[in-house]
């Protein structure tokens, strides 16, 4: 064979097996899987991203990130993502063809009291060429150091950062690849393989059909999961916490950011047998009024409001339901009822169901100066006020027969103060959500009739209607509420500053610590809604967070603190604050561009002034102070020029001049 023949052989053949190599590569596919089959089932949250790379630069260009990055913990994550290109030499390609692939990520509790992420991503095609898998050690910089261990026949590859010796582990399943800084969740995943659970429940993926390719990114709950996640914070368990444990699996929704002060979502939930009962009947009875604004007080931390268009109705819907699959709920619930109208001698339908309207509504309000069952608070709108006032009387007179507690109705600035004297009343009509309301003291406020367990609370609801300073007279208030429909089967509104405040003695050490060092961070974030509407078997939900670049709980609390103290009585050096020089700061010159804040101390170690930079410019709060502390200056930034409302405040604490720029 000539020297000719045999090079044009080489040739072909290394035609044809290019070509193969192109076939197999374009044309055939090998076996893949679902990325959520690697999702342990014991995740708390799940994300999931499409063209994560866009998306991020879609969300890095709002106010909204830019305050997300003042978080020390965030900014290093998302430092940590921005450098992720430096860990390769080959970076910026190796880094687009990752980058626009679909990632999971999703949390797990690793110990009591923390938890840890696992990232699934689907390399689709680039898992055949294997470009990572055997070529890691090429990729990676002399910082790292890779080694090798085998978990079930699967290959776990471990990337050490010699600088902080953090643990990258990497396994490749089919067309994904699993990572976490913690092993045992990469080991979790590969046994999750063998036979996933979230990955198979009809529930989950129903909800992830609906959502898919919506918004800047999905987020999943496993609500099986919550209550061990909220012990990371708390050290008293919450009702409403496990109430969504007990009654709900999953919810989703599809998030999104909107004109740089609101994070919306939207999406779906399911629940088990009660919950799927509660909302077959809820959607045959129809959505009730949001309407107790009218008459719960600014002070207002936590409001949930239940609607339906008939009680009576929507109470037997739900029971005869739930008969088929809970038997035994329903006749506890049955010899409870009994119990209590054999004791006092009344008929639940007929004297307290039968004039409830279209909403009840729970509430807590965080009220100065009382203590932390205090300001918690039940209102039942009323069909017609003289009938609900006729009935609860006969309810309380026949309660008078059985105990020999007597109580005088007081009479508070014209409305009559009752109480009735019947341990776990509400608990067996409404739930445990309502456990902590016993015993209670109750008013009638417009078309409400409002029990608590403290009259004083009842006497502070009475001042603020009489006020005119309810939640509806709020205007804050009034432009969140307006992102919600006004009706629906459950909605949430949380004033978060307001809860935070009424919830510290349920908060561990280390939330406190968390909220106390991050207090700035997280005030801005001031309001959260939530809205249920049944739609057959599942909730359509809708979530909204208000973000208030605006809001600065250090100069809130001092205009409370100093509120209706007259200047004469201020000392003001018209040398040191004055209202024509006052906001003229100085230039700041950061030596590090690739800091998120900027501070100056005095002599005495306390801070002097304190600024949030992007790139090396002024961009987000500004705080200045006086020697002794106090504040003096509050405002923002915007990529170097003021912005927002600017305060400026005496010694004394008060408020002595504001502007707009």
């Amino acid at each position: 064979m000539t020297l000719k023949k045999i090079i044009y052989i080489i040739i072909i053949a290394m035609i044809a097996f290019l070509g193969y190599q192109a076939v197999t590569f374009f044309a055939l596919e090998e076996d893949k899987i679902n990325s959520v089959y690697l999702i342990p089932s014991d995740a708390i949250f799940i994300m999931e991203f499409d063209e994560p790379l866009e998306n991020m630069e879609t969300l890095s260009k709002s106010a909204l990130w830019d305050h997300l990055q003042t978080n020390e913990q965030i900014h290093e994550m998302s430092a940590k993502v921005n450098a992720l290109d430096s860990l390769f030499q080959q970076k910026t390609d190796l880094l687009k063809m990752i980058g626009e692939r679909d990632i999971l990520l999703s949390a797990h509790m690793i110990k009591k009291d923390d938890y840890a992420f696992l990232y699934v991503v689907d390399m689709d095609k680039l898992s055949r060429l294997g470009v990572i898998k055997n070529n890691i050690n090429q990729l990676l910089n002399k910082d790292f150091k890779v080694t090798k261990r085998l978990y079930k026949n699967t290959e776990i590859t471990e990337v050490t950062d010699l600088e902080t010796y953090e643990i990258l582990n990497i396994a490749f399943i089919k067309n994904q690849m699993v990572a976490s800084y913690t092993h045992s969740l990469v080991e979790k995943s590969i046994d999750e393989y063998e036979k996933p659970q979230i990955g198979r429940d009809l529930q989950f993926l129903e909800i992830q059909k609906e959502l898919k390719k919506k918004g800047l990114f999905r987020l999943y709950l496993n609500h099986k999961e919550l209550s061990d996640y909220y012990k990371v914070f708390s050290n008293e368990p919450s009702t409403i916490v496990q109430s969504l444990e007990d009654n709900f699996n999953y919810s989703g929704f599809y998030i999104d950011e909107d004109d740089d002060r609101l994070l919306t979502a939207a999406g779906y939930s399911s629940g088990n047998e009660v919950m799927d009962a509660l909302i077959k009947a809820l959607d045959d009875s129809g959505t009730g009024s949001v309407d107790a604004v009218s008459i719960l007080p600014q002070e207002t931390a936590l409001y949930m409001s239940f609607g339906f268009d008939d009680f009576s109705k929507l109470h037997h819907s739900f029971y005869d339901l739930l008969d088929s699959t809970q038997p035994v709920m329903v006749k506890e619930y049955v010899l409870g009822k009994e119990k209590i109208e054999n004791l006092i001698d009344i008929n639940l339908e007929k004297d307290f169901y039968s004039w409830i309207d279209d909403e009840i509504a729970f509430a807590k309000a965080d009220f100065p100066h009382l203590s932390e069952k205090d300001g918690l608070a039940i209102a039942f709108k009323t069909k017609d006020v003289d009938e609900s006032k006729t009935k609860l009387k006969f309810i309380e007179n026949q309660i008078k027969k059985t105990t020999p507690v007597k109580f005088q109705t007081v009479d508070y600035k014209g409305y009559d103060i009752h109480y009735l004297n019947i341990k776990g009343f509400f608990k067996l009509i409404l739930g445990s959500l309502f456990e902590n309301i016993e015993k209670p003291y109750y008013t009638f406020i417009d078309d409400y009739v409002i029990f608590s367990n403290s009259p004083v609370t009842l006497k502070l609801y009475v001042d603020a209607f009489e006020a005119n300073t309810t939640l509806m007279t709020d205007e804050y208030f009034r432009d969140f509420i307006d992102e919600f429909s006004n009706t629906s089967n459950v909605f949430l509104y949380v004033d978060t500053n307001k809860l935070a405040h009424a919830s510290q003695s349920y908060l561990n050490t280390d939330s406190k610590n968390q909220l106390k060092n991050n207090e700035t961070f997280f005030s801005q974030f001031t309001q959260l809604g939530l809205e249920f509407k049944a739609d057959d078997d599942h909730f359509i939900t809708k979530a909204v967070v208000h973000y208030d670049a605006d809001y600065d709980i250090e100069a809130q609390r001092l205009e409370q603190q100093t509120e209706g103290v007259p200047f004469s009585v201020l000392k003001i050096n018209k040398e040191e604050i004055n209202k024509e020089t006052i906001f003229n700061v100085p230039e700041i010159f950061p030596s590090d561009f690739t800091a998120n804040s900027y501070e100056t101390k005095f002599n005495n170690g306390k801070l002097e002034m304190k600024v949030y930079l992007k790139d090396g410019m002024p961009h987000g709060r500004y705080k200045l102070y006086y020697y002794n502390g106090e504040l003096k200056i509050s405002g923002r930034f915007n990529k170097g020029e003021k912005t927002g409302t600017w305060r400026a405040y005496t010694r004394d604490g008060k408020l002595f001049h504001k502007e707009r720029f």
